[in-house]
């Protein structure tokens, strides 16, 4: 818990995300226990209009059901989502989905993610330029 932050510049985007009426969710791989464990502690969960976790899903990322089941609980098509992910398979589920996606390169490096014609860009953090043509 005492090492548990926001990434850079992520808490004033969700801010900004919420003041815009923007329906948020999560789609992840992991199971709900640390899926809560991470927004309680951040305390991130009134931002979020619904959240995927690996219980809701037969068949995990690359498998597009994870962000296809988030965008439907949003009432959202897919190619109108736009995905924040940080890991090649997240970024080929979200292409498996019909979803453009924005890539964190926190974890991996640009390279890694060569060859998914659905990333619209890379960012280090949340205070990235890039994020303010979205609103």
């Amino acid at each position: 818990m005492p090492h548990l932050a926001l990434i850079d510049g992520l808490g004033q985007f969700l801010e900004r995300t919420k003041e815009a009426n923007i329906p948020m969710a999560i789609g992840s791989a992991a199971i709900p226990f640390n899926i809560d464990f991470v927004i309680d502690g951040l305390n991130i969960r009134h931002y979020l209009d619904a959240i995927v976790s690996a219980d809701d899903v037969k068949t995990s990322k690359p498998d597009p059901e994870t962000f296809l089941k988030a965008a439907a609980a949003l009432n959202i098509a897919p190619a109108d989502c736009l995905v924040f992910e940080d890991a090649p398979k997240g970024v080929e589920s979200a292409l498996n989905a019909g979803m453009p996606c924005m890539v964190l390169t926190t974890t991996h490096t640009t390279e890694e993610f060569e060859g998914y014609p659905n990333i619209l860009g890379y960012i280090t953090d949340y205070n990235d330029a890039k994020l303010n043509t979205l609103f």
